[in-house]
């Protein structure tokens, strides 16, 4: 992969860390608040489950993508 191409796919991914930092968030509040109230939290508790795991592959996908751009830029070291 090029250095451009690794940039452009480095940047998509830290947005997508970012989006799912928020999304789980978002779903913390809405289990706690279903808690609160009373209601079963099964489903939102097992639907940020999911997020968590989706949220792990994309830190490590942009973990991945940093290490590609240094190899590039520092290619001797």
């Amino acid at each position: 992969m090029n250095l451009v191409v690794t940039l452009e796919h480095l940047r998509k991914a830290r947005r997508f860390v970012v989006d799912g930092e928020k999304c789980m968030v978002r779903q913390r509040k809405i289990v706690d608040r279903m808690d609160r109230q009373g209601f079963d939290t099964l489903n939102a508790i097992l639907f940020l489950e999911y997020l968590e795991e989706m949220q792990s592959q994309y830190v490590a996908l942009r973990d991945q993508l940093e290490r590609q751009l240094l190899v590039l830029v520092r290619p001797d070291e």
